[in-house]
């Protein structure tokens, strides 16, 4: 089996809220280097379910990753175990 060539900015073990990045490497003809950077957030407390919140998926429509940069910027560690409980 092949090592997975995705590497990550933030630490997915830890507590809190945390901004980065999924690096894929990337070769196209003008650079053999190159990744493409797909943004990620993480808000965890502790361990419990997760959920994946995608956007993006037309290129010529805004408005999901926009909500979802504007929800990764409010939300807080400790509003994610309240969630959990609802």
């Amino acid at each position: 089996m092949r090592d997975n060539p995705i590497s990550e900015t933030i630490d997915f073990d830890r507590d809190g809220v945390q901004h980065g990045y999924l690096r894929l490497p990337y070769s196209r003809n003008d650079s053999a280097w190159g990744s493409i950077q797909i943004p990620i957030t993480q808000v965890k407390n502790g361990h419990g379910p997760c959920a994946l919140l995608t956007g993006a998926n037309h290129g010529d429509e805004y408005e999901g990753p926009l909500a979802l940069v504007e929800l990764a910027a409010d939300l807080k560690a400790e509003d994610i175990l309240s969630l959990i409980h609802i």
